[in-house]
């Protein structure tokens, strides 16, 4: 039996390669009937992301990738926004338009999964949520060349207000670099983040979901789109 990937938006399921890819270069996707999904770890292990991209699959499999990048560079050079990719034993086929391909991936059990029970993560109970804009991460962004001694932000409450601060408590005469997030009706000690791990947010929707579990000190971000769920799951920083 053929089995085909349809992709119906090329453009947005290259976000979605994308998004990956920014985490770890190689990784496990299951194809289920539901879409794609993968679960990944940045090199420290500090960051994992969940991700989910929906589409409709007559088939259930699991393709070990080695390389998404290679994977993205060459769907990127598909014309065509509907997408039909053969899904063979051990690569990955396309025919198209003037364009013909073959990927080729790593056999079953060559990589491994992270070490993260999801079902764990979402039974969680999270004592702080909050929205932040992607424009107010590009800030800090920007602000990171100025406080470029640290890699730790800090996410607390100050007079009735929630703030992300750039800087290093456990070092003297560092630069600091801080913004104000919103208003908070609850009170957070400053709880520090590796900011890697921030720069390698995506974004397929403009707003940032964070959800803080204070007791394990773990931080969860959502960021979804119609066909793209990314959830980042960060364990905090000692101070």
């Amino acid at each position: 039996m053929d089995r085909v990937l349809k992709i119906t938006n090329r453009s947005e399921f290259l976000r979605y390669l994308d998004s990956v890819s920014k985490i770890n270069d190689s990784a496990i996707f299951e194809i289920k009937p539901e879409g794609i999904s993968c679960l990944v770890s940045s090199a420290d292990s500090t960051l994992v992301l969940f991700s989910e991209y929906a589409l409709a699959s007559e088939f259930t499999t699991t393709i070990n990738v080695p390389d998404i990048k290679k994977l993205f560079r060459v769907v990127e050079t598909i014309n065509e926004d509907v997408v039909n990719l053969n899904i063979n034993g051990n690569n990955i086929e396309y025919k198209g338009k003037g364009i013909k391909f073959k990927y080729h991936l790593f056999e079953e059990g060559f990589l491994s999964k992270p070490n993260l029970n999801l079902d764990k993560i979402r039974s969680f109970k999270f004592d702080i949520t909050f929205e932040v804009a992607r424009n107010t991460i590009q800030q800090l962004l920007k602000g990171s060349t100025f406080a470029s001694e640290t890699n730790k932000v800090y996410l607390y409450t100050e007079d009735g207000e929630l703030k992300a601060e750039l800087t290093d408590r456990a070092r003297h005469n560092t630069d600091n670099f801080a913004i104000t997030i919103g208003k908070a009706d609850y009170s957070l000690k400053p709880l520090p983040v590796n900011f890697d791990n921030i720069r390698l947010l995506s974004n397929v929707n403009d707003t940032y979901g964070f959800n803080i579990n204070t007791d394990y000190g773990v931080v969860v971000i959502d960021n979804c789109s119609d066909h793209t769920k990314l959830k980042y799951i960060i364990s905090s920083l000692t101070q």
